[in-house]
């Protein structure tokens, strides 16, 4: 029960003050700015260069990798054992995108700093416009927080499934020798030309390899996949303070000034503040518009490379976990990272719908917000209108010569997947 109790505060930030008059994005969400600072961008001493440090470990780890899995795959294909073959290509085909992550992140800093100086300047004028506002904005804020606490403990699961699986695997050979077991395990597999990298010292070298380049890769795409979808629903959940702007756009004012000379100071000072209203509405729509193409150029190299190669990768994944069922074994690290793998396509493509459909919504709140109710509706019927044919472009991650990203893209490469599973499937019989 205190365990219990101890998640639930930690999810629910119960030692947070939301009453405070101080919420800024950096003491509610710090874990954005960590992230960040991981990946190579710094805040504070932007231009330091101990930022190229975890980068440059990370790319090294990667070129390793794939030159150990490219050492496989010769290996494979000069032996004929193409279960090798295939899963050395879905290793290097995933860890290859780390290269794209920091492509994107590292050529697009000054785009992430101002995205991040917006985020913390919307908590400053949202948190202030009172608990109408405020309440549903820090409610969308805490889900960011929950989501950022269950892809974590996900994404640890998967990297620790990694090096304890050989690790329980190597426990049970000592327990139980025998000539089954002519190697010991380890992370991924190896092979060496001119050496066998299964004796010591080398088992005990690559194994320490293997477990820190599987934290390196974890460290580097589960990070770009929180850093995506913290940015998406931050916008998201200012859209649903637009909609909220759409409900009270006419409180409080007198419809009967519109029956007033324009020259008359009621009248004014009743235009003037629906105009004041409405430039913020139009002043944050735009600025949704602005920040969902910023997010897409700052993660296009990476949702490129998700959107064409991920495919491949689940077939590959899915035509390993098979294999091994064929064999009677049951694969739970690569069960792991089939879910991961889905899951990491899958995510940007829903973030991608509920904003499109959340654009429409906030088309549908101008629509009913009453302006052809009431004759106030007269002094900004035409700014009604331009609005309302801004808000019929839909708001979508969208790259010259790529599908939009959004659920029907996952489906289709959910199908394409399951066609060259079966193509492979019927290769191999």
């Amino acid at each position: 029960m205190g365990n219990a109790q101890f998640i639930h505060d930690i999810l629910s930030k119960r030692n947070y003050d939301f009453g405070r008059t101080d919420v800024t994005l950096k003491n509610f969400h710090p874990q954005i700015y960590m992230t960040l600072a991981t990946e190579g961008v710094f805040f504070v001493k932007r231009d330091s260069y101990l930022r190229f440090c975890i980068p440059f470990y990370n790319i090294a780890m990667t070129i390793i990798g794939v030159t150990f899995e490219g050492l496989n795959v010769y290996m494979g294909m000069n032996t004929g054992d193409y279960s090798v073959v295939w899963e050395s290509v879905c290793y290097v085909s995933i860890i290859s995108s780390t290269i794209t992550v920091y492509a994107g992140l590292l050529l697009n800093r000054e785009k992430i700093w101002s995205q991040i100086e917006e985020m913390e300047r919307d908590f400053e004028e949202i948190c202030n416009l009172g608990p109408r506002y405020r309440d549903p904005f820090m409610e969308g804020q805490l889900l960011v927080w929950k989501l950022f606490c269950g892809w974590s403990i996900f994404v640890i699961t998967i990297c620790s499934s990694f090096f304890i699986y050989p690790c329980i695997l190597l426990v049970y050979q000592s327990l139980k020798p025998s000539e089954e077991y002519k190697n010991r395990p380890l992370v991924f597999p190896l092979w060496l030309p001119n050496d066998d990298p299964y004796r010591t010292p080398n088992y005990e070298i690559f194994f320490v390899v293997e477990v820190f380049f599987v934290i390196a890769f974890t460290l580097c795409f589960g990070g770009y996949v929180y850093t995506l979808f913290h940015f998406l629903l931050h916008y998201y959940t200012k859209m649903d303070m637009i909609i909220l702007d759409f409900q009270v756009i006419f409180d409080g004012l007198d419809e009967s000034v519109v029956k007033l000379p324009k020259t008359d100071p009621r009248r004014i000072s009743v235009q003037m503040t629906l105009n004041k209203r409405l430039k913020r509405i139009v002043t944050w729509h735009l600025s949704i518009f602005r920040a969902i193409h910023t997010a897409a150029s700052v993660f296009r190299p990476t949702l490129i490379y998700q959107v064409m190669c991920s495919a491949v990768i689940l077939c590959l994944i899915f035509n390993q976990i098979v294999m091994k069922l064929d064999r009677g074994e049951f694969d739970v690290v690569f069960t792991l990272l089939g879910a991961g793998a889905v899951l990491q396509l899958w995510i940007p493509c829903y973030l991608g719908t509920i904003l499109r459909n959340k654009g429409f919504a906030v088309g549908d709140a101008c629509w009913n917000c009453g302006w052809h109710e009431t004759s106030l509706g007269l002094l900004i019927r035409i700014d009604i209108l331009v609005v309302l044919m801004r808000a019929q472009m839909p708001i979508f991650i969208k790259y010259t010569g790529q599908p939009v990203v959004q659920l029907e893209t996952f489906s289709a490469i959910m199908s394409t997947s399951y066609s060259y599973f079966n193509m492979l499937r019927q290769s191999q019989k």
